[in-house]
């Protein structure tokens, strides 16, 4: 287990996170952002994955005129093909200073609607302190640096939940941070599976590419194993499932606050989503069979795909049951999940349903203070000796899991 920092004497969580987020902000994103911690950004194309899921055409079907985007935003949130942010990319990886051609790696997988890389800094500096290997910060298609800056901007977004709200007044949890993928979602549900097979595509390309020796930091038969949170925690469990091709056959996964059935889960948060894109999503996902039919190329993506496949089974309890479990099972002894009781989003007994029998080992976690999903480690309004115990009791059970 990690020794608690302030135990040590040293920075604690809150402090860690001011520190590296200044340094973050301040344009340290490639280089040194403490001793002996450096951050490395590198570029990638995801051009071989826009022809394996972009042939899903979204503007198939009908949209109510409730979700279209209002006319000062036409043209930039319908968008999907020919959104260059989401093909080319930065990624980052932070490592211990000196590091190179390590023999294993961590791929850190971050939640939904996220723009900013900084509450995952302290996630990174613990896991790569912890295990002396580089951490991969690899963002989910359409999500962090791979969106058009408006989508995060504050006045435009403001104006977005502004008119939702003014066409639908009994809308619930509407926020300038939720505006654009409520607005994305609620149009365009199935728009969630194809950016969860993009990231997937990507994420086996980048396997790939250590494979053939072109990340620095890590040797060719490097042992790739994930940390991944909420909706992260979903995609790694799907692409370790439908890994038909072995590349993670040897890797570990922690989940952190995620990895249950996406029926299980609730995504209302004016950090997540707006109640009309939670509403839209959870209906398509329970038409899931039906709207395979009305879309055959979807239906496609989901049935001849193995990831595909793992997807569709990780959608509702008694929907493919066997598959899922089988998969399951083949994953359960690289496993380890941990999460938060009274987390309402990836609520924990979702995640022990999903797991049982398994062979993956459930941990449910008690924090003393109020959190949120989208902030289990909050640095104001609480107690900071419980949230830097809370804090490594989650990064040492993680880095003892993938110290195995």
């Amino acid at each position: 287990m990690l020794v608690s920092h302030r135990e040590r004497g040293l920075m604690g969580y809150v402090d860690t996170f001011r520190s590296l987020a200044e340094a973050f902000q301040e344009g340290r994103g490639n280089g040194v952002l403490e001793d002996g911690l450096v951050l490395h950004q590198r570029r990638f194309r995801s051009s071989e994955a826009r022809e394996a899921v972009d042939t899903v055409s979204p503007g198939e079907l009908p949209v109510s005129e409730a979700a279209l985007e209002p006319d000062f935003l036409r043209g930039l949130l319908h968008r999907d093909d020919g959104v260059e942010e989401n093909l080319e990319f930065p990624y980052r990886i932070v490592a211990p200073s000196g590091c190179e051609r390590s023999d294993r790696g961590v791929l850190l997988l971050h939640g939904l609607n996220e723009r900013r890389w900084e509450k995952y800094l302290p996630w990174a500096k613990a896991l790569a302190e912890g295990l002396g290997a580089p951490i991969v910060l690899f963002p989910v298609a359409f999500h962090m640096d791979r969106s058009p800056a408006l989508w995060s901007e504050p006045r435009p977004m403001r104006q977005l939940s502004r008119e939702r709200l003014r066409r639908m007044p009994e809308l619930e949890a509407s926020s300038f941070a939720n505006a654009a993928l409520s607005t994305r979602l609620h149009a365009r549900p199935e728009r969630f599976v194809l950016s969860g097979l993009r990231t997937s595509k990507d994420l086996a390309r980048f396997s790939d590419c250590v494979r053939q020796g072109q990340e620095p930091l890590l040797a060719p038969d490097a042992r790739l194993d994930f940390f991944a949170y909420s909706i992260g925690a979903f995609l790694a469990e799907v692409l370790l499932m439908g890994d038909a091709e072995g590349r993670f056959a040897a890797s570990r996964l922690v989940t952190f606050c995620g990895g249950c059935v996406l029926a299980r889960t609730s995504p209302l948060s004016r950090e997540i989503l707006d109640s009309a894109a939670a509403l839209s999503l959870h209906r398509f996902l329970d038409e899931l069979e039906a709207q395979k039919q009305l879309r055959p190329a979807l239906g496609r993506l989901l049935s001849e795909d193995s990831v595909g496949r793992a997807f569709q089974s990780m959608v509702h309890p008694d929907r493919y049951r066997p598959e899922r479990e089988t998969a399951l099972q083949r994953l359960g002894s690289r496993m380890v999940a941990i999460s938060f009781q009274g987390d309402r989003v990836m609520p924990s007994a979702a995640v022990a349903e999903t797991l049982s029998g398994s062979g993956a080992h459930v941990e449910i976690l008690a924090p003393p203070y109020d959190y949120e999903h989208s902030n289990p480690f909050p640095v104001n309004g609480v107690s900071e000796v419980e949230v830097e115990r809370a804090f490594s009791s989650v990064f040492g059970r993680a880095v003892e899991w993938l110290n195995g």
